[in-house]
């Protein structure tokens, strides 16, 4: 298993959703075939777009290890403004 960002597989990126404009506050706003710009450490910029959003319980963390089918992609995830959900976000690179 290789970990890191812009690595093929699923990468999951997990915010506090602050409902401040900060962190993940706002990750409820992204909708399908928006853009997401990831740059690793050595300065790779990869571009993903989003082909699923949903939200699932808390306790849910099957988005967490999926196959990509040998492809970059990124799950993002933050709680819902009551805390009892989660709000995921499945995007690929975009090529």
């Amino acid at each position: 298993m290789v970990l890191g960002l812009n690595k093929v597989g699923n990468t999951v990126i997990m915010g506090h959703n602050y409902r401040d404009g900060t962190f993940f506050s706002d990750l409820y706003k992204v909708e399908v075939n928006d853009l997401i710009y990831i740059t690793d450490n050595s300065g790779e910029r990869i571009e993903y777009k989003v082909y699923n959003v949903y939200e699932t319980p808390a306790s849910d963390i099957s988005y967490a290890s999926r196959d990509t089918a040998g492809k970059r992609e990124i799950s993002l995830s933050t709680c819902t403004d009551d805390v009892q959900n989660r709000i995921i976000i499945w995007a690929r690179e975009n090529q």
